[in-house]
C-alpha cells in the first residue's frame, strides 16, 4: 500500500513488529495455558474494594445490556439517545483496568 503521506515510522516494520508480538502470545493450547483461580489464587475472584451484598434481582427492561467496563460504551448509547441501558459489571465500580489496578500514591 504507498500512500504520499511522510510517516515518521515504517508500518511495514511497525507491523512485522506487531505481527511477531501477536505470535509470541497466541499459543496452540490457548486457555489452558492459564492458571485457574483456585487454591492460593482463589482470593483474586474476590472485589477488595467492596464489601460482599445482595439485592434482589432486577426485572424492568433494557434496550442494551453491556457485559464488563463499558462506561464509554454506556456514554455513547446515551449521546446517541438510548435511555434503558444495563451495564453488568463483576466489580464493585467502573473503572476497567482503573479500577482494579489501584496505584500508591495515584488519585483514586
Amino acid at each position: 500500500m504507498t500512500s504520499s503521506l511522510d510517516l515518521a515510522f515504517d508500518p511495514d516494520a511497525l507491523r512485522k513488529k506487531y505481527r511477531a508480538e501477536c505470535d509470541r502470545r497466541v499459543r496452540d493450547d490457548g486457555n489452558a495455558q492459564y492458571q485457574e483461580f483456585k487454591g492460593g489464587f482463589a482470593h483474586y475472584l474476590d472485589d477488595p474494594y467492596v464489601a460482599p451484598s445482595t439485592r434482589a434481582p432486577l426485572t424492568d427492561e433494557v434496550d442494551v445490556v453491556i457485559v464488563g467496563g463499558g462506561l464509554l460504551a454506556g456514554a455513547r448509547l446515551r449521546e446517541a439517545g438510548v435511555e434503558r441501558i444495563r451495564v453488568i459489571e463483576k466489580g464493585g465500580d467502573f473503572g476497567g483496568t482503573w479500577y482494579w489496578n489501584r496505584y500508591p500514591g495515584g488519585c483514586l
